[in-house]
């Protein structure tokens, strides 16, 4: 039988146990019980203090033994089977010597499970005393990440790029989900960043039959290369947004910041100055009289000034 459960593995066998670390990212641990005539640590402490609790004589049951297996993320959201191959230390109770003992063991994970969760195999552990059940064995999932899907308990998010085109008019894009493609509608007038909800496309809850979802973060794609007959149209269209009786975002933007073309894709080409340059040159001349008339009024304000301080220095002759 085989439980589930969150935390660290831990538990041990009915006696004391010992670890034994092969290097391997396991670490196991091994029933401690002593030959006839080895010294109980317990039972001499008791002889001398009294009290405590009495360990139970008879069989010892095997101790526990912990190990990790690492699933890829599709093998933890539809379950898979591992074979693990153990390896762990026993002292035989009888001589004292420590032998190595080796099996295989499969362990079938359920679907939904998540990373760092813990499974118990129970009686797969290490071997008892004569009569009594073997331990258990913990193991530790261990789940790699997704390039594509990113968990967030039984919810999956990815990412998706639609055009600037889509985003404006709407349309159908592509989707990858769990179990396969599908195509998801763009609403139109998509705003970039915005999060759109697939219900149950997500991973299935352990042990249980419902499904999470899938959250699909759409990022629009500026074009950063286009042709002249693009250029044109994106221009048409600015002037039409900058023309219309919307008002609102649109009216502010083409009165504060002109072209909303310029803004995103930078200036005019050379060879189209001659014929839409009015605007730039105008601004352009517009900055250059606001120079001149600052330095005519700089001037002016200096001779005033000087006229002034001459009739103070005048004035004061005459006074002497």
């Amino acid at each position: 039988q085989n439980d589930y459960y969150e935390g660290d593995g831990g538990g041990g066998g009915g006696g004391g146990f010992e670890g034994f670390n092969f290097g391997d990212g396991s670490f196991h641990f091994s029933s401690s019980g002593g030959g006839a005539n080895e010294i109980d640590a317990e039972e001499l402490f008791e002889a001398f203090f009294g009290g405590g609790r009495r360990r139970p004589r008879g069989p010892r049951r095997g101790a526990d033994l912990q190990m990790h297996v690492r699933l890829t993320f599709q093998e933890a959201v539809f379950g898979a089977s591992k074979d693990l191959h153990l390896r762990y230390q026993l002292r035989d109770p009888q001589t004292g010597k420590i032998e190595v003992k080796e099996r295989e063991v499969t362990v079938d994970t359920p679907a939904g499970i998540d990373n760092g969760m813990n499974l118990r195999l129970q009686g797969q552990g290490a071997e008892g005393d004569p009569g009594a059940p073997r331990g258990n064995l913990l193991v530790q999932v261990i789940v790699d990440e997704d390039d594509y899907f990113h968990r967030d308990g039984i919810d999956v998010h990815t990412e998706v790029n639609i055009s600037f085109v889509q985003a404006i008019l709407g349309g159908t894009v592509d989707v990858k989900t769990l179990t396969g493609t599908v195509e998801m509608n763009i609403p139109q007038g998509t705003q970039p960043d915005k999060k759109l909800l697939m219900r149950g496309k997500g991973i299935q809850r352990l042990n249980g039959s419902t499904k999470g979802n899938q959250i699909v973060h759409l990022k629009v794609e500026i074009p950063t290369n286009i042709t002249t007959r693009q250029e044109e149209l994106l221009r048409e269209f600015d002037e039409e947004t900058k023309n219309s009786d919307h008002g609102g975002i649109w009216g502010g933007v083409a009165k504060a910041a002109g072209s909303a073309f310029e803004t995103f894709f930078g200036g005019k080409k050379d060879k189209q100055k001659n014929d839409e340059g009015s605007t730039k040159g105008a601004s352009e001349e517009f900055v250059s009289d606001s120079t001149t008339q600052d330095k005519d009024k700089n001037t002016e304000d200096k001779k005033k000034n000087d006229e002034f301080d001459d009739e103070i220095e005048e004035k004061k002759q005459q006074a002497s």
